[in-house]
């Protein structure tokens, strides 16, 4: 049966301080057809190991300045370890014992016989070579699993955050930046600009800088120059070709090696990977290079699909948002409630320290919360009176309705579950769902309490609007029953903040207690029972 080692190079590594036996075991294992490298004791082996990678090590147990199982525990940790040999004039039991608690495979005393060398290098070196194959295997299937989770995601931040974590659990690089093209796809020789960096190793302030020599953008013509010209590419220390591409006039970038891979899809280039390895310890190989094209490939093919989707959903948000702005249109005592409802409830989400992200969701969704009124007939929505109780059970089923037009939008499963519960109470006696307390969500309490007060210091074609002050008092009567009394307290802080809202309102009306307002006109306030309805 062929050895798995046969198509291989091998290299040895004899370690002896004894001149007479490393001559004689480096002149049989290169007539067997070995590459032989030696060394006269631990510390020179060492500085072998540094040089080069060694499959097997044949070692010495006595040598002056480092003995053979100080030299194997030192060893036993690199990554590409070789696999161990340990020959001594002195066995014993116990040294035997010794040396395999260390992780040496075999054991040889002398004087030996060649034959029994032989025999025990090639056992080794074929543990040798499965463990590699196994390694191996390993690896590619675990690129194979991180290729196929970020195949399996449509949201563009995941698969950004599953392609670094996974390039640099594999790689140990200290520094990825992606960069993609400017246009999305929709230009030829568009500029590439830098979409995310991330650094994994920890940097002294002083060397923080470094993270900013990598441009913030590329022409075409050097990406290409660069980077894209090939589908993956090392760049070794100090390489001359990227002079002038780093934008360092101390010259103290000393990075130790550079990986870059192109990205592309649809049979486009999109953009590029750049590794940057920072510590002697970590140089790319060759090796790392093709086992992580594979992932890199399929996340090029990921990124290009969440960015159309992206596309399709950021359209689908535009034309719905439309469709609820428009609606406002159709009525000037409607024009700008939503707008306005999104500027009451940014006040209330700032003061509660919202991130920017969850503010940008909650405003979306304050311009959405009525998109479920286009399934309402025009007739009720234009009445001139209040509402009947029949016409009201209609309205009330502008949030389910909401809902079942925004479902389709999978980035906006926050905004619907908010426009689908905005007409919840806090104990519990609102619609659709009967929701009450901490079970609304927040989101959705906010915005309750921010369209009521549009609504309430908004004209109607029947009533004038209410005055700042008793809009603030029915918000403070309507606390604990109809509204979250945390959030209205909150409100209810900011008066002076809320009164140049409220003069900053478009359209002029005259509030009753005869001071003029700016305020846009809201959808039709209805007061049923001693709810303050914002419908």
């Amino acid at each position: 049966m062929e050895n798995s080692w046969q198509n291989h190079e091998v290299n040895i590594l004899v370690v002896d301080d004894d001149e007479g036996i490393v001559e004689i075991l480096d002149d049989y294992l290169r007539e067997l057809g070995y590459r032989v490298v030696c060394a006269a004791n631990g510390v020179e082996a060492l500085e072998r190991l540094d040089e080069k990678d060694f499959d097997l090590l044949l070692t010495d147990i006595n040598m002056p300045k480092m003995n053979g199982m100080e030299l194997v525990e030192r060893i036993k940790t690199r990554e590409k370890a070789p696999t161990t040999i340990m020959i001594t004039a002195y066995a014993s039991i116990q040294s035997a014992v010794d040396a395999l608690k260390c992780g040496v495979y075999d054991y040889l005393t002398k004087p030996f016989v060649l034959d029994e060398v032989k025999n025990a290098v090639s056992r080794a070196l074929e543990k040798h070579f499965l463990q590699r194959e196994n390694v191996n295997l390993k690896e590619m299937m675990a690129l194979y699993r991180a290729s196929e989770v970020i195949s399996s995601r449509f949201v563009f931040k995941e698969v950004l955050e599953v392609l670094f974590d996974s390039v640099a659990y594999f790689t140990q690089t200290d520094f990825i930046a992606l960069y993609l093209d400017d246009s999305g796809g929709i230009e030829a020789d568009s500029d590439f600009r830098l979409c995310r960096r991330k650094l994994f190793c920890r940097l002294p302030t002083a060397d923080r800088y470094l993270l900013n020599l990598l441009p913030k953008r590329f022409p075409a013509v050097v990406a290409e120059k660069y980077f894209l010209c090939s589908s993956s590419r090392i760049f070794s220390k100090n390489d001359a070709s990227l002079s002038g591409l780093f934008k360092d006039d101390s010259n103290r970038f000393n990075y130790e090696s550079i990986m870059t891979f192109s990205l592309k899809a649809n049979n486009r280039l999109t953009g590029f990977l750049v590794l940057v390895s920072l510590s002697p310890e970590i140089v790319f190989t060759d090796r790392l290079r093709r086992l992580l094209y594979m992932l890199v490939s399929k996340a090029a093919g990921a990124i290009e699909n969440t960015r159309l989707y992206d596309n399709l959903q950021r359209q689908y948000v535009e034309t719905v948002e439309s469709f609820a702005l428009a609606l406002e249109t159709k009525d000037s005592y409607t024009h700008g409630h939503s707008r306005q409802v999104a500027c009451y409830a940014a006040l209330i989400a700032r003061k509660l320290d919202f991130s920017s992200e969850k503010l940008a969701a909650l405003q979306q969704a304050a311009i959405l919360h009525d998109i479920g009124k286009i399934g309402v007939s025009d007739t009720i929505l234009n009445l001139s009176r209040p509402l009947t109780e029949g016409e009201f059970q209609e309205i009330r089923e502008h949030p389910r309705k909401g809902r079942d037009i925004l479902a389709p939008i999978s980035s906006l499963a926050t905004v619907t579950a908010v426009v689908y519960h905005h007409h919840e109470h806090w104990n519990g006696k609102g619609y659709p769902a009967g929701l009450s307390g901490f079970d609304i969500p927040l989101m959705a309490r906010i915005i309750a309490v921010a369209d009521a007060f549009d609504a309430m210091t908004s004209q109607r074609p029947y009533r004038l609007p209410l005055s700042l002050d008793e809009a603030l008092a029915e918000l403070r009567n309507g606390a604990g029953r109809q509204f979250d009394p945390e959030l209205v307290a909150v409100f209810l802080k900011h008066k002076d903040e809320i009164e140049l809202m409220l003069s900053n309102r478009p359209l002029s009306v005259q509030p009753s207690g005869g001071k003029n307002y700016s305020c846009p006109a809201a959808p039709s306030a209805h007061n049923l029972s001693e709810t303050i309805s914002c419908d």
